[in-house]
């Protein structure tokens, strides 16, 4: 037996993950610890050995948390035996030090501390991972047998079990100081630590005269990406705007999250410039897609801003005008940025005072409906008639729908508005068809907070049923937003309505998500084109272009045509040059009360 060499350890497979863990649990030169120095005790009296260590194995050390009988802290891993105990399965054991050619020569044998006997169990953390021995010692030989290497194993386990104690409670005080701080869903700042840094970060610009942006982004319609793709799909829809906001903002700035549909990204600039090109680049970023669910989904989102020291000299003030600014304006272009302003201040009130009031107007009996005849533009006679929500309020009178829809929609209140819509223009049919020969059917306008419930078929189809009335009499009419998601349920209910000769117009065709592949792959039968394209006809080229590209595309894909807006003969003779089926607007009848409707019957219109 060579007494002057000895093998240093091999490295354990997967080093830089055992490493990882090792660091991590922030063990490595820490204090000593009463839970495991009884353990080194406990070992020493039971075993009867002088030496009792648990230690720990560093990249070119071995560290050790627990020493009984040992005077060194720490010893080069090269000669390290729990270096090569961390290779074993089992315990390893070593009778005599002298006999075995990995230790015959190494230092800690041939020298102080003499080691002759050795035994050691990994010790691992929590993922499994080994990071160092429970080991006894002895500076004789000694025999070690099955029952002792068990019990020996057993007490490492408890020794692992400490450590899994200490990480679970790391764990459990780094959620705690997390959750205080930052939101659990976008892993983004909450708004008590977006608060802190904006005041911080105000202090800061006050003294080295910089300016500070605040912008909010408000995601317009979560509550109906919810519907369509779920909680857990509009939830990585907002993870993934919150990634992208990160992604460009500046040095020094912070994104939060404010409230459930609410991003905020403050940031300082010293020009103007400087925050224009950062605008611009978030806006570009806006505009793309976002991948769930393998497809690729688009997010209407608004945006308030507000600047300091212009509009506002604490951290309160700013975002409460960026959110104002948003509130204040919601006909702007999505993904625009709008700043509030005093003039804004007037609308906002009138804003608030709408949302009030429509809270009642279905109680007091408020809405109503007038319709408008849709004719054949070749005959000239009245094929349908679109009915047309109203509201008069007593405090504000009329109300266009332009202005409460939307609102509608966002308090949810569209849901029982929708519903009166749809009882109301049931009873008109069945008012109607007091005339036996009735063929005259309602086309009524359906929200996609509506479509996206999968009730909304069979309730209707309910309601025909139960009012006796031909499915055929009853048209619906559909935003290409309602389409814009490939959603199950969108479907699902269009198929319904389509097994039961419902007839689906799409409205305000080609004004915003236009797709030939939807198109192609819904139960829809005819397209609205909208009435901006017809607004300039014939002189317009531009509108006249795609209006006729509109109108071949429809027959092509065996769709209807319905123009919208029609109000002069110019508009009128260019749509039936090129052959637009049907067509409704103030040149053929202006919206009138139900009970003119039956006089329009049966004769041309235009």
């Amino acid at each position: 037996m060579n007494h002057t060499a000895y093998i240093p350890p091999e490295e354990p497979a997967h080093e830089e993950e055992r490493l990882e863990e090792l660091y991590g649990l922030a063990l490595l030169d820490s204090k000593a610890e009463r839970r495991f120095d009884r353990y080194t005790q406990l070992i020493a009296d039971l075993f009867d050995f002088p030496v009792v260590l648990i230690s720990l194995v560093d990249r070119d050390r071995q560290w050790f948390k627990s020493r009984l009988g040992w005077d060194l802290a720490e010893v080069p891993r090269d000669i390290s035996f729990c270096g090569h105990a961390l290779n074993q399965s089992s315990v390893m054991v070593v009778p005599d030090a002298l006999e075995d050619p990995r230790f015959a020569g190494n230092p800690l044998v041939t020298g102080d501390p003499y080691i002759r006997f050795y035994a050691g169990a990994v010790v691992h953390g929590p993922s499994g991972q080994p990071l160092g021995t429970l080991c006894v010692i002895d500076r004789q030989p000694r025999h070690f047998d099955e029952r002792q290497c068990d019990q020996l194993r057993q007490l490492a386990d408890l020794v692992e079990s400490e450590i899994a104690h200490s990480y679970d409670l790391q764990a459990l005080r780094a959620s705690v100081e997390f959750t205080a701080y930052y939101d659990p869903l976008t892993r983004l700042p909450n708004r008590r630590l977006l608060m802190d840094r904006l005041h911080q970060l105000l202090a800061l610009a006050d003294v080295k005269s910089l300016q500070v942006t605040v912008l909010l982004f408000n995601i317009a319609g979560l509550r109906l990406i919810n519907q369509n793709l779920g909680t857990e799909g509009g939830d990585e829809l907002l993870r993934q705007l919150g990634q992208r906001l990160t992604k460009h903002c500046p040095t020094g700035g912070t994104v939060a999250r404010l409230q459930a549909d609410e991003l905020v990204m403050i940031f300082p600039v010293r020009e103007p410039k400087q925050r224009e090109a950062v605008i611009r680049r978030i806006h570009l970023a806006l505009g793309q897609s976002y991948t769930c669910r393998g497809r690729d989904h688009y997010l209407r989102v608004q945006v308030g801003a507000s600047l300091f020291p212009d509009q506002g000299a604490t951290a309160e003030q700013l975002i409460e005008q960026a959110s104002a600014a948003i509130r204040a304006d919601h006909q702007g272009q999505p993904s625009a940025v709008r700043y509030f302003s005093r003039e804004h201040s007037e609308a906002l009130a009138e804003r608030i005072k709408i949302e009030s009031c429509l809270q009642k107007a279905l109680i007091r009996n408020e809405l109503y409906l007038l319709y408008q005849p849709i004719i054949s533009l070749q005959s000239g006679e009245m094929i349908g008639v679109e009915a047309l929500l109203r509201w008069d309020c007593p405090e504000m009178g009329l109300i266009s729908p332009d202005r409460f829809i939307p609102m509608a929609e966002e308090t949810g209140l569209i849901l029982p508005i929708g519903r009166w819509v749809r009882n109301e223009a049931c009873r008109q049919l069945r008012k109607w068809r007091s005339d036996p020969d009735w063929d005259i059917p309602i086309a009524i306008n359906v929200s996609p907070v509506e479509l996206a419930r999968p009730e909304f078929a069979p309730e209707l189809l309910q309601k025909l049923n139960t009012e006796q009335l031909p499915a055929e009499l009853l048209w619906i009419e559909i935003t290409e937003f309602s389409l814009l998601d490939d959603n199950s349920r969108v479907r699902q209910n269009l198929e319904t309505l389509k097994t039961r000769s419902i007839r689906v117009n799409i409205d305000d065709f080609g004004t915003g998500y236009s797709s030939l592949s939807y198109l192609g792959r819904l139960s829809v039968n005819s397209l609205k084109i909208d009435r901006s394209f017809i607004d300039g006809l014939p002189e317009d080229t531009g509108g006249a272009t795609l209006t006729r590209t509109i109108i071949s595309m429809a027959n092509a894909l065996g769709l209807g045509q319905v123009a919208e807006g029609v109000e002069n003969r110019l508009q009128l003779e260019f749509l039936r040059l090129h052959h637009c089926q049907l067509g409704q607007g103030y040149l053929i009848s202006r919206p009138v009360a139900a009970d003119q409707i039956p006089a329009l019957r049966g004769r041309a219109l235009v």
